[in-house]
């Protein structure tokens, strides 16, 4: 039998013991409580409990909300079919589907032939023709549009903001440092966290981005020493945060009730002496510069000795060789790793890595930036504390297994319950820009004759001030303790996303609402190169056509409760549907001597519906 979640949710028994005492239990609540079925299931306690459960169409779509970048009316009904833990099991069991620097490959090569074919005289090769971050983000939007492992999809986008890369650095507008560094997320996001830890530590992107590449040991006669700005964010950002927390997130302190920091300057320095010999994959020697685009692409080399002077001047006959990395023990965290001869180094970045993925603090640390990316912006500390057992143990041993970890973010009760107070306003969280945009794009039919969506997002970027990896640093677009002024704030609470509003972006997204919706100018379709024939059919638009029979006044309310069920789970309020209805009715309307209705008053109706659905605060917070 087919229950519905959201009439489960308010179902609970009250017992009445005594005339002032009163016990509550469904909702999860068992105490004490055994239930039997004829079936002799074990499986009745799930009346209960509200697993099992499937669920209905609002609960489905509240579900992919959090899951993916954006659903459609299929998947709503997948997840009403299969049920939310095994659909969730199906998407975890899919391999990555696609690959953003194999399509960036693809279109780079496609640029060099059609040049060839079109300039015969001229020479064009991979080296000569130019690709930028645009042909990434055309890659990019191309994958998250046509992915089946929608999941992975999203945490990627998480990971991308916990373990951030940028273009606003050295490695600006080359495609193939973004794409590698984004498919190393996606390959790897629903594998262990600590082997994420060291594919991240390897990549020439991270290398750079955050200054180790080319860290030399010390060498203190020259003043050079080794870099420290991996190693403190690695453990700041990465791993194990500011304070010591206990396993539910929260903060320890010590007998005076001061927060306990997890390290100091001692520390960072002493992990900083561990990145040290690491350089480009297809470097010579210690120090040499990468040698074209494509060494974006390949992990990081470790060269214990450097013997750079020697490479660059053969001609000497001494030439100055000098360890390349650093020798000796290196003591961080109260561990101290020990001396062992310059050429077993990477086994120095291996333990301590070790070190860092076992720290008490990664549990709860990852589980609660991880449900704040995915699920709400204030987890309870119960919540915190059931996906950090999690990450420290899958239940077969493994510790952040991540796969484990999001099942455990996506179908926890917390996130699960829908009898929570949606009035509240520590609930839920502030949709992310460009995960609206998402969800736009990836909710309504957007058409496009051969599969191909091409989207630059430049005019996306300049009015969201969100596309992927394009923070504007290595703190993310926003932080997770940041904390709007007003009411979140005297209770203490954050909105991480409230750091993005001000009155220039709340502006710029409705703006942009009219001309996706109402221009029917959805994605930016630029030439990839110059005098690149034009190709309708992927410059997408959307085809709402089949809308256009319930614009009538008597079945507009159809139109809303369509919409209402898709972008925000049936959360509209009354007073909202309310206010939209009657905004929309005020369009005008007509039909022909057929009762079709007239195309372009049709076409004004739904978009506009559109247009304030996905502006209205019951939209905008995800709850």
């Amino acid at each position: 039998m087919k229950f519905c979640l959201l009439f489960f949710c308010y179902c609970c028994f009250l017992v009445h013991l005594r005339a002032q005492s009163i016990i509550t239990f469904g909702q999860g609540n068992t105490p004490n409580v055994s239930v039997t079925a004829s079936s002799q299931s074990s499986a009745a306690i799930q009346t209960l409990t509200g697993t099992g459960f499937l669920p209905n169409s609002a609960a489905a779509s509240r579900f992919l909300s959090q899951a993916t970048l954006g659903h459609n009316f299929a998947h709503i009904q997948d997840v009403a079919n299969l049920g939310v833990e095994k659909w969730l099991d199906n998407q975890l069991a899919l391999p990555n589907s696609f690959r953003t620097q194999t399509y960036l490959a693809q279109i780079h090569q496609m640029m060099v032939d059609s040049l060839t074919f079109k300039y015969p005289s001229n020479t064009y090769t991979l080296s000569n023709v130019f690709v930028g971050n645009t042909h990434f983000d055309v890659s990019w939007f191309q994958g998250a549009m046509t992915a089946p492992d929608a999941v992975r999809w999203r945490v990627a986008w998480a990971l991308s903001e916990l373990f951030v890369v940028s273009r606003v650095s050295a490695f600006d507008d080359n495609p193939y440092a973004l794409s590698s560094y984004y498919d190393l997320l996606l390959e790897n996001g629903l594998g262990t966290y600590r082997n994420l830890l060291e594919k991240i530590t390897y990549h020439p992107a991270m290398g750079v981005y955050l200054t180790f590449m080319n860290n030399h040991a010390t060498d203190s006669t020259n003043k050079v020493y080794p870099d420290e700005n991996y190693a403190r964010e690695l453990m700041q950002l990465f791993s194990i945060g500011l304070y010591k927390l206990n396993v539910d997130g929260t903060e320890m302190r010590d007998v005076n009730n001061n927060l306990i920091p997890t390290y100091n300057n001692n520390d960072i320095a002493g992990l900083a002496k561990v990145f040290t010999g690491l350089s480009w994959g297809d470097s010579r020697y210690l120090g040499d510069n990468e040698k074209n685009n494509w060494s974006y692409t390949l992990p990081m080399k470790f060269f214990p000795i450097d013997s750079s002077d020697a490479k660059k001047n053969p001609w000497k006959t001494t030439p100055r060789i000098v360890n390349g990395h650093e020798p000796g023990p290196k003591t961080f965290l109260g561990v101290t790793i020990p001396a062992r001869p310059v050429l077993q180094g990477e086994q120095d970045i291996k333990d301590a890595l070790d070190v860092l993925a076992n720290h008490p603090n990664v549990g709860p640390f990852i589980a609660r930036r991880l449900i704040q990316r995915l699920v709400m912006s204030n987890p309870s500390p119960s919540y915190i504390q059931r996906v950090a057992t999690v990450f420290n143990n899958n239940g077969s041993g493994v510790r952040g297994d991540l796969k484990a970890v999001v099942r455990a973010v996506l179908l926890d009760a917390e996130a699960r319950d829908c009898s929570i107070d949606q009035t509240v306003s520590t609930v839920g969280a502030l949709r992310e820009p460009f995960l609206r945009y998402m969800n736009l794009m990836r909710g309504l039919p957007l058409t496009t004759q051969g599969g191909v969506y091409r989207n630059v997002m430049v005019d996306l970027f300049s009015r969201l001030e969100q596309k992927p990896l394009n923070s504007p640093s290595v703190f993310n677009f926003f932080q997770p303790d940041f904390q709007p002024d007003g009411e979140l704030k005297t209770q203490g609470k954050f909105a991480p996303e409230f750091q993005l509003v001000n009155s220039q972006t709340i502006t710029a997204y409705v703006n942009a609402l009219g001309k996706w919706l109402i221009d029917d100018d959805p994605v930016e379709y630029w030439g990839l190169f110059n005098g690149e024939t034009y190709k309708t059919d992927q410059d997408s638009k959307f085809n709402l056509v089949a809308d256009y029979a319930f614009t009538r006044n008597d079945k507009i309310v159809q139109l809303l409760d369509k919409y209402n069920l898709l972008f925000t789970g049936g959360k509209l309020s009354a007073k909202t549907l309310d206010l939209i209805r009657s905004m929309v009715i005020k369009m005008p309307y007509s039909e022909n001597t057929n009762g079709v209705p007239n195309a372009d008053q049709a076409y004004r109706r739904v978009r506009l519906m559109l247009v304030l659905i996905l502006s209205s605060p019951d939209y905008l917070i995800n709850r």
